[in-house]
């Protein structure tokens, strides 16, 4: 019998038997995303009414993703989600009254929410299988999932032993854990690899002329980021230092475009915190020795960033204003994703030496009729990025560069790589302004 066997087993339980567990007025965080822990998601409606005033700290599943307790009607009062990133199923949510949204920088949304919130009283997680050294791994997720752990009174895991196990990820002592649940499920596939838009591949080429063989690059999801990486394979020796590993990352480390060799800080590790991805991008995650994943308290840290000579951000927005205020997360007030790493990677990248920030952008919305660019935000809106951090600006028409530059240089500057459908208008508006004669 291996010497862990009678520990492990004393623990075990049913689904049922966390949900006993759960007491009014409890402050959960569940694991996130790759390992977020969906039996107890799956069943939590069996007691939504039940209890009163629970928060529950999650993150997304997918994009959309409803679990049944989501879909009912009649929680507001008994259950609360706080979520740092919104997608549909969380707007849904809010106009039920059992969702809002955390405003946080990853790299210290844990820190901020326990310094409010001091008593995690359970930490819920997907995790790999019982390890030879008595550990379970909360794999392919770091954004947050120590610092809750850290403040659990109770450890709770769905052990699921068909999950890869990847590098680096927090690893918990079968000793510190309280109740565990064993599940067979697949481990989550994410499709999200996507064909770049013509559009796309346009301002992809522009991307690429800024990354300089030996950069340090960070990458979001989406057929814009894609379409920058697709046009990588002709550079040698970058490094990764990232928030998110995203296919076209494991396309490129496969094919020895990204070897971290220049790096100077984790050189010739490939540094990220969470990943959404296919099977072939998790075969390159578990086989490279060289990938590491670390907490989002360090990836996503800006004094981390800023020590990363020649880093290059790579991310989008929903919208920009002409003085450079950047809105990546809200359309109008309505919450519809969140900062993430938006702002820790622009202010990073920034204060790296020889470091660029690249907000990549299509100029216009709802096929040619809304500009991207607009003469200010729109009301309500989220100023994910300050214009104080504003650094390069990328649209299918060109580049405007904002570091530095005056407020009539940049609105200038927008205005040329803005769609010519709308040039005139923000012209119109900008003199309406005083932004420019």
């Amino acid at each position: 019998m291996n010497k862990y066997e009678e520990l492990y087993q004393s623990k075990c339980g049913t689904i049922d038997d966390v949900l006993a567990m759960i007491r009014d007025d409890d402050i959960i965080v569940t694991s996130g995303e790759f390992s977020e822990p969906a039996l107890f998601y799956n069943n939590y409606h069996k007691i939504a009414a039940e209890r009163n005033n629970v928060l529950i700290f999650k993150g997304k599943k997918g994009s959309g993703h409803m679990y049944p307790f989501m879909e009912m009607d009649g929680l507001a009062g008994h259950v609360m989600m706080a979520a740092h990133m919104f997608d549909s199923s969380f707007r849904e949510c809010i106009r039920k009254g059992i969702a809002t949204h955390l405003p946080s920088n990853l790299h210290d949304t844990m820190e901020r929410f326990t310094q409010a919130h001091p008593v995690i009283n359970k930490f819920i997680a997907m995790t790999t299988g019982l390890d030879e050294d008595g550990c379970f791994t909360v794999s392919g997720c770091g954004m947050y999932e120590e610092g809750a752990y850290e403040h659990a009174e109770e450890v709770i895991l769905e052990v699921n032993k068909n999950l890869p196990k990847f590098p680096g990820c927090l690893t918990i002592p079968l000793d510190r854990v309280t109740k565990i649940v064993e599940v067979d499920t697949p481990a989550t596939i994410y499709n999200v690899r996507s064909v770049p838009s013509e559009t796309d591949l346009k301002i992809g080429a522009f991307a690429a002329d800024f990354i300089h063989d030996g950069d340090c690059i960070q990458l979001g999801i989406g057929g814009m980021p894609d379409a920058v990486g697709n046009s990588f394979f002709d550079k040698k020796d970058l490094g990764l230092h990232t928030e998110l590993f995203t296919p076209i990352m494991g396309d490129l480390i496969k094919a020895g475009v990204i070897t971290g060799a220049r790096k100077n800080i984790d050189r010739g590790k490939h540094v990220g915190n969470f990943v959404l991805g296919d099977w072939q991008l998790y075969d390159v995650l578990t086989s490279d020795p060289n990938v590491l994943f670390r907490q989002a308290s360090y990836t996503n840290d800006p004094t981390v960033i800023a020590q990363i000579d020649n880093f290059v951000s790579v991310n989008t927005a929903m919208e920009i204003d002409l003085t450079g205020q950047i809105c990546s997360e809200s359309l109008g007030p309505e919450q519809y994703s969140g900062t993430g790493g938006a702002f820790d990677f622009a202010f990073g990248a920034q204060h790296s030496k020889g470091g660029r920030g690249i907000i990549a952008i299509p100029s216009t919305a709802k096929k040619g009729t809304i500009s991207k660019i607009k003469p200010v935000l729109t009301p309500g809106s989220v100023v994910s990025i300050t214009r104080n951090v504003a650094d390069i600006i990328i649209t299918e028409f060109g580049v405007a560069y904002m570091r530095g530059r005056t407020v009539a240089e940049r609105v200038k500057q927008l205005i040329a790589i803005a769609h010519p459908d709308h040039r005139d208008e923000l012209t119109f508006e900008a003199k309406k302004l005083n932004y420019i004669i």
